[in-house]
């Protein structure tokens, strides 16, 4: 994990990423520390959790290397912590592939505690069930040309992303306006099971929209697609 942690990790970095996401305090902790360097009584009051209930968690979270201890003040007899995120960087395709597997998986590892407690805390926060959030979820098939494909087609969206974010800001500078703070969790990956064929495709192709149901059926016939909702995901 990084340089900042106060011991090396005892457990399995599968073991550390499911006990960091295995509490809300610590979902909330880790959320906080994903936005800048902050002491735990500075987590406490912004989460509303006891500073002593923070500090336990956190003492096991440093342990376990899941964050880290960016600074420490000598006040008196006391020493103040400040804790941070475990500190991440971006690797090209080639320089991860070189990497030894333990050490990408510890690289994952951090990357997952940090993107499914955001998800967490937007769960528990009722961000998901907002109509302008989107959730989905699929399986995918393809040979190898084909993941190379999903791999440009993945690479080419977050880059819309960020120019779209580059917009935004730009707008915000000239005619005012507010920010969001908006997140991504975005994860694609060889499933470690062959699984069975799906019975039908969770997004449709995009022919005409059927006739909408009376409301009163819509509440009892189950839903087709899953997080996209009544309309289609945008083209890529």
């Amino acid at each position: 994990m990084g340089k900042g942690s106060v011991r090396r990790a005892r457990k399995r970095i599968e073991e550390v990423v499911e006990y960091a996401l295995g509490h809300r305090t610590r979902i909330q902790i880790l959320t906080v520390l994903n936005d800048g360097v902050y002491s735990s009584a500075e987590i406490s009051q912004i989460i509303g959790v006891s500073r002593n209930t923070v500090r336990n968690h956190l003492r096991q979270m440093v342990e376990d290397g899941s964050v880290e201890i960016d600074s420490e003040v000598e006040t008196g007899n006391h020493r103040q912590y400040r804790y941070r995120a475990v500190a991440g960087r971006e690797y090209s395709a080639e320089e991860f592939e070189r990497l030894p597997y333990r050490q990408r998986q510890h690289i994952a590892g951090a990357f997952l505690s940090a993107g499914i407690a955001e998800v967490m805390a937007g769960f528990h926060a009722g961000k998901l069930a907002e109509p302008s959030a989107h959730l989905y979820s699929a399986r995918y098939k393809a040979d190898e040309k084909g993941r190379g494909d999903i791999d440009d087609l993945v690479h080419r969206f977050l880059r819309g992303l960020r120019q779209i974010e580059d917009e935004s800001i730009a707008r915000v500078e000239t005619t005012g306006g507010s920010i969001a703070s908006m997140f991504l969790n975005l994860t694609f990956f060889e499933r470690p099971r062959k699984g069975s064929d799906r019975l039908y495709r969770q997004v449709s192709e995009r022919e005409a929209p059927a006739r909408p149901h009376p409301l009163s059926e819509r509440w009892r016939a189950p839903r087709r697609f899953f997080g996209w909702g009544d309309h289609r995901p945008p083209s890529i």
